[in-house]
């Protein structure tokens, strides 16, 4: 089947981007270097910080990263014209909508799975009993499920926001805001747990964060399919002259 020449023309533009390969080397370095000092500490807490911070890493960089494709991909096609280009030379906009999240997609998920395998290599080579417990754990399969479905119609339902909104560069707002958001938001579960005196182990959080992912996921598939409803070439088109 191919990848298609949008997706090419996407792929080029964003690798060539200074915005996004400096994000790209923050949300690399920044993550295995914190994660690699946790794991040089021992302390009691160790499996509970390891775990807590393997997911929430893999959640905020997930969110970082999906701010800025879709702000480099949708937003800026939109306001450079070049979508507008497209839907008048007969794409079909459910089609392009599609393309432009598949491009997002594997942006944002290319380098996360990167990250984690060197997170696993690294496991398997200092012998980290906690990270590779975690890693061979049902419980991971689980969250590693949930986590892919989640993203994946995230990703879809905001490409389809971005789409259908008058405004793009409020959406663009709305994104930087909600991503610094989620990192204050996911210290507060950590520093209740703590203040409580309860520590819950690693299963435990690996399970429930894939719960919430789940519930998030569902939530995301209900507003696409509203959404999908909506799209058509003339609605898209009448965004661009409000």
């Amino acid at each position: 089947m191919g990848i298609h020449p949008i997706n090419k023309l996407n792929f080029r533009d964003i690798l060539k981007s200074p915005s996004y390969l400096v994000m790209l080397n923050i949300m690399l370095i920044v993550p295995l270097n914190s994660m690699l000092q946790i794991l040089k500490t021992n302390t009691g807490l160790m499996e509970f910080i390891v775990v807590y911070v393997f997911l929430m890493l893999n959640v905020s960089i997930y969110f970082f990263l999906n701010m800025l494709t879709i702000s480099l991909i949708v937003i800026s096609e939109k306001s450079s014209g070049r979508c507008e280009y497209y839907l008048a030379n007969q794409v079909d906009v459910r089609r392009l909508t599609g393309i432009y999240s598949r491009s997002t997609y594997s942006l944002n998920i290319g380098p996360i799975l990167l990250l984690d395998i060197l997170m696993a290599g690294y496991a398997i080579a200092r012998h980290e009993t906690v990270l590779l417990h975690l890693f061979q754990d049902v419980s991971f399969v689980w969250f590693a499920a949930t986590y892919l479905l989640f993203t994946y119609l995230a990703t879809s339902t905001l490409t389809l926001i971005s789409m259908l909104s008058k405004s793009p560069e409020r959406i663009r707002t709305y994104l930087s805001v909600s991503s610094f958001l989620f990192i204050f938001a996911a210290t507060l579960p950590a520093a209740l747990i703590k203040k409580l005196g309860f520590i819950p182990n690693g299963d435990t959080i690996v399970w429930f964060t894939g719960s919430t992912l789940l519930v998030l996921a569902m939530i995301c598939a209900s507003v696409r399919m509203y959404l999908s409803n909506k799209l058509n070439n003339e609605i898209v088109i009448l965004s661009y002259k409000q």
